[in-house]
């Protein structure tokens, strides 16, 4: 999945005449990690091997995330007037990462109005849904991983 959602960001038209795709592309990836969330941490909870489960699950979520604010940064500067420094794909996908682990070196920056909502967008998820999905994962693993020491010791 990881691979597919990578080989997506660097094939499909996210700029041009079809920049809308990019920007729609990349925002139901991000609506998306809702549903993706609970079914992986149900899975979490049935699984025998909950620490590998949860660690997939949070690469896919990262995954998802990077690519869909990258995908929306990179259509949405179609015009190149809504980012200073963003020209390449891989430019989106580096200010989305220097964006989501709070580094921001400013040698990409939102300039535009409509860019500076998403930023802001992204850096309130990134504090409410990054931090709560990792405490829960975490948390289920430990779970999953007490009931299963329990069903073998009985």
């Amino acid at each position: 999945m990881v691979g597919l959602l990578v080989g997506a960001y660097a094939l499909l038209p996210l700029r041009g005449e079809r920049w809308w795709l990019g920007a729609l592309i990349g925002t139901a990836l991000v609506l998306a990690m809702v549903p993706v969330t609970v079914h992986r941490v149900r899975k979490v909870l049935r699984s025998d091997r909950p620490g590998v489960e949860a660690f997939e699950t949070l690469v896919l979520l990262v995954t998802m995330l990077v690519t869909g604010f990258a995908a929306v940064y990179y259509a949405m500067d179609r015009d190149q007037d809504q980012f200073s420094g963003l020209v390449t794909r891989i430019d989106g996908i580096y200010f989305t990462v220097t964006t989501l682990s709070t580094v921001g070196f400013g040698d990409i920056t939102a300039t535009g109005q409509a860019a500076r909502v998403v930023v802001t967008v992204q850096i309130l998820f990134n504090a409410a849904f990054v931090g709560v999905v990792v405490r829960v994962l975490i948390g289920a693993a430990r779970r999953a991983g007490k009931d299963a020491a329990t069903r073998d010791a009985l």
